[in-house]
């Protein structure tokens, strides 16, 4: 489990909530500090024994018995997955609840409680994140939302949702009242927002996203979907060009077509939603997520969105500050200004 600190000029208290494909993330206010704590949203299954149940509780591995299975849950899922060459499952596909895992629903709430913990009181808001309606895909987030909400209403929060790219704007771009697009790479989808003075003017995601990217490499060099994630998250760097490996050179060839992918949908959906371009200044695009942490990421971005025909005036664009945290921070920003207007 990740476990993070920042530090924060008021003393207000109160929980914001990244349920993502890949990580689910929690942003605390305990007194001055802001505090994350993240687990890989995950599970493997591997035989269960006296032994092994001994020795991952010795090693305060998270697991849930299901008969003769022991399925070990977060970060550590994903090393016995590489361990044995097969691949972790997910609760999550493509942002939202998995209709394909049975066993979903359990290891998702077991996950829920190992991050976010028991309310102060009963009743305490907790924003968390949802993600936008997918423009490529037939289905709403609605089933997702509530099964959600459902797990935090029985933990004792009083729960609320937030769409995942405008929580990166209330992250990253308060300095511009909160006005410009936030994009979340995540591993299950990207989620956009466009926003004026914390007015959603549009928000949807896409499902070409990291676990896309992932797949597709996978299926091109045969290899499995969780080593190329563990090459990804841990040795890419998307401005080499020479002396790079297949499976580095594959990563750079998907993450090109999944940003053409994502600047082409912004365009066709700011022209569907017929919203005037014309905004008081040049907006700012703030980018997030885990699939933007290669190195070079946000130069690629840039050299896309300069070649396309893009409808609004951009000043700059950047990172956000922590990319892996800026959805829950930005859920807890939801939070403490919903408690501050009570």
């Amino acid at each position: 489990m990740i476990k993070k600190s920042l530090k924060s000029s008021k003393t207000q208290i109160g929980r914001g909530l990244d349920i993502g494909t890949a990580f689910i993330v929690c942003a605390e206010k305990k007194g001055q500090e802001v505090v994350f704590r993240s687990q890989r949203n995950a599970f493997f299954d591997i035989e269960h024994t006296d032994f092994t149940k001994q020795m991952l509780t010795k090693s305060k591995v998270n697991y849930i018995i299901q008969g003769k299975t022991l399925n070990v849950v977060g970060d550590e899922a994903l090393k016995f997955a590489n361990l044995f060459s097969k691949e972790a499952r997910r609760p999550l596909n493509k942002g939202v609840i998995s209709p394909s895992e049975k066993e979903a629903l359990p290891m998702v709430e077991l996950i829920l409680k190992t991050v976010i913990g028991r309310p102060r009181y009963p009743g305490e808001i907790l924003y968390f994140s949802i993600p936008g309606n997918p423009l490529d895909a037939d289905f709403d987030t609605v089933y997702h939302k509530n099964i959600f909400a459902g797990f935090l209403k029985k933990l004792g929060y009083k729960p609320k949702s937030i769409y995942e790219g405008l929580a990166v704007i209330f992250s990253e771009l308060a300095d511009e009242n909160f006005t410009g697009i936030g994009i979340s790479f995540g591993a299950g989808m990207v989620n956009v927002c466009l926003a004026c003075m914390s007015v959603p003017v549009f928000t949807f995601s896409v499902t070409k996203a990291g676990d896309w990217i992932d797949r597709q490499v996978a299926k091109a060099l045969a290899e499995t979907a969780s080593r190329v994630c563990a090459i990804k998250e841990n040795k890419l760097d998307l401005t080499k060009e020479k002396e790079v490996t297949k499976i580095e050179q594959a990563l750079s060839i998907y993450y090109d077509n999944l940003l053409d992918y994502v600047v082409e949908n912004i365009i066709a959906e700011f022209e569907r939603s017929k919203k005037p371009s014309e905004l008081d200044k040049p907006i700012t695009i703030v980018l997030s997520g885990g699939s933007t942490c290669p190195k070079g990421f946000l130069e690629r971005f840039k050299q896309v969105l300069r070649k396309s025909d893009f409808p609004l005036a951009v000043g700059k664009v950047k990172m956000a500050a922590e990319p892996l945290l800026s959805v829950a921070k930005g859920a807890l920003v939801a939070t403490l200004s919903d408690e501050e207007n009570k």
